[in-house]
């Protein structure tokens, strides 16, 4: 066999589109050739043109262990990159940039590293940061990098330096899409203006028909309540990408928040999350295995196994045995308070398996049936010593991703007149991002907490919480201790469009933002219902 003439041959066949032919031509060479790591990187990229990344990621990691030329690394990278492996391609593209400090192996860079950051990985933050500062003043012409580094930026505090870079960007080039979808998010993000961020998606879409700017306007359109035209953007990104757990969660948050039980867990079930989620085999059906093991895995966040492993007592006449894993700041305090369920932190053997968050859908409990909401979680009750109320302050959402984030979160110093109030004060918040709680009259108990048992533990000692909408408002609903929970304008699905209460927990009352940039109302709200509180 001729092997270059049949690469050429594959060759003009991708160009003329025949992608098949092609494939077939790339491995049938493979068979009598398989170490020619350059059929395998020009099947890699074959695979890439056709959207079948999984297997472009394969046969680049194959070309990648014969011959680490930048082509094959560059073209395993960006495999990893669209399969949203962000931290598996990180690096490779610095191994580009440091082999050949060319421009777009800082665009490559920067942008996954952005990628990474919007997802909420904190610990990206500096890194992107720094590889985006260096880009640009590497190439501080090229509109790529600028975008880039305008989303390091907002992502790291910088928000008029962020919004500055954007629009420079755009005056390099009117049409740039991605720049124009960036300051939509900048809108929706930063001003909490939903209209104005539509206004820029549709620009985008204007320029470039992307999936992920039909997505953004999408859950633009959701978060504003415009439920029929979100559900028409989101499933043109899902016509796109199938299998893409984010446009699938989208797609069930939009039918979620409309109360749309059976709607959204349509999409919801199909999800198959990170990590090792993906990872779980025989999936459960929903039926009584009362001879088997069922496996579950505890997915999503924090806020999210608190929330939901209230459903985990219903499994128990269904199996044998359950072993549940969970985060390791959490086993205690599910262990003190569900009987015959084994906690774990590792996989064990099982028969069947199940992520926590998809229970509600295989147990057949809609929103109208959510059990348990007058708390489920028990620590040993703590004696309340002092004359005056206790009460515990939470004003920081702890995940790193800005789109909603920045809206769960308050600025300490907004709740001023609150910590003037002749009541003891405990903080609650872990890690705070600025130190100007100091300036105030607040009890330091976050910095004593070493897993959630402790929280609860404080918690219980406490005669109210007032907290952002955060794990410790779901934990504090789950022991059945009045809360006072700050709930932003357009908040998250799982409060659906509430003002006052809430279906899953019965001690937290509702505080729901009235004006989109203040808490005032609000913080005001609370302190006179205080008074009320003072005089029984």
């Amino acid at each position: 066999m001729d092997v270059v003439s049949q690469i050429n041959k594959a060759v003009e066949l991708v160009k003329n589109k025949d992608y098949k032919s092609a494939e077939e031509i790339y491995l049938k060479v493979l068979e009598s050739n398989p170490n020619n790591h350059i059929v395998s990187s020009f099947l890699g990229f074959l695979y890439i043109t056709i959207k079948k990344y999984d297997k472009a990621e394969k046969y680049f990691e194959k070309a990648y262990e014969l011959s680490q030329d930048i082509t094959i690394i560059s073209g395993l990278a960006l495999s990893k990159f669209l399969l949203q492996k962000f931290e598996d391609c990180i690096p490779f593209y610095i191994k580009l940039i440091k082999n050949n400090e060319k421009c777009d192996y800082y665009e490559k860079i920067t942008l996954a590293l952005c990628s990474i950051i919007s997802t909420g990985k904190k610990e990206y933050l500096k890194m992107a940061y720094d590889y985006s500062y260096a880009g640009i003043n590497k190439f501080p012409m090229n509109k790529e990098l600028l975008l880039n580094y305008s989303i390091a930026c907002i992502y790291t505090g910088r928000f008029q330096e962020g919004e500055k870079y954007c629009l420079e960007a755009i005056r390099m080039d009117s049409k740039f899409a991605r720049a124009w979808n960036h300051l939509g998010i900048i809108q929706e993000s930063l001003y909490v203006d939903e209209e104005k961020a539509q206004e820029y998606y549709k620009k985008a879409l204007k320029y470039n028909d992307s999936p992920s700017y039909n997505y953004d306007l999408g859950i633009s359109y959701s978060k504003s309540g415009k439920y029929a035209l979100a559900t028409r953007y989101l499933n043109k990104t899902l016509k796109e990408y199938p299998n893409l757990d984010i446009v699938l969660l989208g797609l069930a948050y939009n039918y979620f928040r409309q109360r749309k039980f059976n709607e959204g867990s349509k999409y919801y079930i199909k999800h198959q999350g990170v990590g090792d989620a993906r990872k779980l085999v025989n999936l459960w059906d929903g039926k009584s295995h009362k001879k088997s093991t069922l496996f579950v895995y505890c997915d999503l966040c924090y806020g999210d196994h608190l929330m939901f492993i209230r459903y985990i007592p219903y499994l128990k006449d269904k199996f044998k045995s359950v072993k549940v894993f969970a985060f390791p700041q959490l086993i205690d305090l599910f262990r003190n308070s569900f009987e015959g369920i084994e906690f774990v932190d590792y996989f064990p053997e099982y028969d069947y398996s199940v992520v926590l968050s998809k229970l509600p859908y295989y147990l057949k409990m809609d929103f109208d049936h959510i059990p348990f909401s007058s708390g489920y979680l028990k620590v040993d009750k703590e004696q309340k010593t002092n004359k005056k109320l206790k009460i515990g302050l939470c004003w920081e959402a702890g995940n790193a991703d800005i789109r909603t984030t920045i809206h769960r979160t308050v600025n300490i110093n907004e709740f001023s007149k609150l910590l003037k109030l002749d009541y003891d004060f405990y903080s609650f918040q872990v890690n705070p991002s600025s130190d100007d709680y100091q300036n105030y009259n607040l009890i330091d108990l976050g910095s004593t907490f070493d897993n959630f048992f402790d929280t609860a533990k404080a918690l219980k000692d406490m005669d109210l919480l007032i907290s952002v909408d955060t794990s410790v408002a779901n934990l504090a609903g789950a022991m059945g201790i009045k809360t006072y929970m700050l709930l932003p304008y357009y908040s998250d699905w799982r409060w659906f469009n509430n003002t006052e209460k809430t279906e899953w927990y019965d001690s937290i009352r509702i505080f729901k933002q009235s004006e989109k940039n203040s808490w005032q109302n609000e913080i005001s709200e609370i302190i006179f219902e205080l008074t009320k509180l003072s005089y029984k």
